[in-house]
């Protein structure tokens, strides 16, 4: 039997692979989620943040530590409304705090709400008042973001506590856009100080009532839909996030009841600005990594499910089951071998035995091949390259231009003053310092690397390795056939 037979092509987006939790999960990043006082996710993208989230959202309580989770995608985000609930008065730093906790508190006690009515617990009067006002502000007991931000809560005169004895009510009928409330100062000042007055007594139900009932908020694709103009507020926004994540997270009264938990690009939080940046990574930060052995654990994971029971799988080989031979190149397994063309991240692998299969033809064997391997090195590349200008295009527009200066130089391995040369015709006007950022920017993404005990690696295979402009560079393997380089020399590795 074909390999194509029993073994499918796979989802490249975390989001359409249904079967995901089947044969991804024995990553140590989902325990340290749950069970660690961790409380952000970092990773490159392609690395496999949003199957995590996924993963979360999927799950029951019971095997996440207990704990229910909210997953909150931030793709289709109007990240221009949140400037609505900004504090003009507020210092630049915790301008948006208070719109954070928010956001956080309505969706955490729907939460709550939603879970004891699901146990049979019955509502006491503080819950009732709150499942009234969710209700009737947002039109929806778990309203969704864009309920949240653009609900009716500026049409209310007064909101009665709690504490108060709260008769039925209703709001008038209508949307309120982003148009309307951003041009009237009025309407402004009335939706901040009704939603934080909200937010005070959502918060203090919530501590009253959460007794040993777990929330954890998962937010993904906090890096999407940003437009280039408003990077600099936009970021001020995600350093408020995180300044709201880490003080729950120190809340000895709320942090056992609720996690906040960003997931968020590891360059983005680079750029960011703020105070104790690098004791919140060490502290609180979980960052993805894969390594080869992983990466094949991980992807055996998917043929220990499609393989049917007559065919023979030797767990000693994984995910080298696939192919007919043992070794290619250099004595190399086919795995470690599509590994060294990755940047050491899921999407690449899966694309490169998506590529495999494409050049699949049967055989006697009914595996894939030699040649078959190495003829989707070809279209690989091109997708890693696409990657790469997908992934930077917005934060690093130079990106194309500088894989362009790479293109130019024609050989895999180049000097210092081989690129200065090339650099220089694409960017005339560039400064000296500025060529040795761009020249780090390639090298800490591992697009170029450099020799460590006679090997060439990448900082995603050797995370402490240092750039040495003394020494000579090379392109990332992945990116040859694309950038159409060749050997700078006989029998060179690879």
């Amino acid at each position: 039997m074909d390999i194509k037979e029993w073994f499918p092509e796979f989802q490249v987006s975390a989001e359409t692979d249904t079967d995901l939790q089947s044969y991804f999960f024995k990553l140590p990043e989902i325990k340290k989620i749950t069970n660690s006082r961790s409380w952000l996710v970092l990773g490159r993208k392609g690395m496999g943040k949003t199957a995590i989230y996924e993963y979360l959202k999927q799950s029951s309580n019971y095997v996440l530590n207990d704990y229910f989770t909210i997953c909150i995608n931030f793709g289709d985000y109007p990240w221009p409304a949140h400037q609505l609930y900004k504090e003009s008065i507020a210092g630049e730093l915790s301008a948006y705090q208070k719109s954070w906790r928010y956001l956080f508190f309505v969706k955490g006690l729907s939460r709550l709400i939603e879970i004891k009515k699901a146990k049979g617990e019955k509502l006491n009067k503080e819950l009732r008042w709150a499942e009234i006002y969710i209700n009737k502000i947002y039109g929806n007991p778990d309203p969704t973001l864009t309920e949240i931000i653009f609900s009716k809560i500026s049409q209310l005169s007064s909101i009665k506590g709690p504490n108060v004895e709260l008769d039925d009510f209703s709001i008038e009928s209508g949307e309120m856009s982003f148009d309307d409330i951003s041009n009237d100062k009025q309407l402004q000042s009335k939706l901040r100080s009704n939603a934080f007055t909200l937010l005070s007594y959502f918060e203090s139900v919530f501590k009253n009532n959460c007794e040993t009932h777990k929330i954890l908020i998962a937010l993904d694709q906090l890096d999407e839909n940003w437009l280039e103009s408003e990077i600099e507020e936009y970021s001020k926004v995600l350093i408020n996030l995180l300044n709201v994540c880490r003080s729950i997270a120190l809340d000895l009264n709320l942090s056992k009841n609720l996690k906040v938990v960003p997931f968020l690009r590891t360059d983005i939080y680079n750029s960011l600005k703020f105070n104790d940046k690098n004791k919140l990574l060490q502290d609180s930060a979980i960052i993805i990594s894969w390594n080869s052995d992983s990466l094949d654990d991980m992807y055996f994971e998917r043929i220990k499910k499609y393989a049917p029971e007559y065919v023979s799988i030797d767990n000693e080989r994984k995910s080298g089951n696939l192919f007919e031979i043992n070794f290619v190149r250099q004595g190399t397994p086919p795995f470690k071998y599509i590994a060294r063309r990755s940047f050491f991240r899921p999407r690449d692998v899966i694309v490169y035995f998506n590529e495999i299969r494409a050049c699949h033809k049967q055989n006697i064997s009914g595996l894939y091949t030699t040649t078959e391997l190495y003829e989707a090195d070809r279209e690989a590349s091109s997708s890693v390259y696409n990657e790469l200008i997908d992934e930077w295009s917005n934060q690093f527009p130079e990106i194309e231009k500088l894989l362009t200066v790479l293109q130019t130089i024609q050989v895999e391995t180049f000097s210092y003053a081989e690129f200065s040369g090339k650099y220089d015709n694409e960017f005339a006007t560039a400064s000296e310092g500025k060529k040795r950022e761009h020249l780090g920017f390639l090298f800490e993404n591992s697009i170029i690397g450099q020799k460590k005990q006679g090997r060439w690696e990448y900082v995603c295979s050797t995370p402490n390795l240092k750039m040495n402009t003394e020494k000579d560079f090379r392109t990332h393997p992945a990116l040859k056939y694309r950038l159409h380089l060749i050997e700078s020399r006989p029998n060179q590795s690879v």
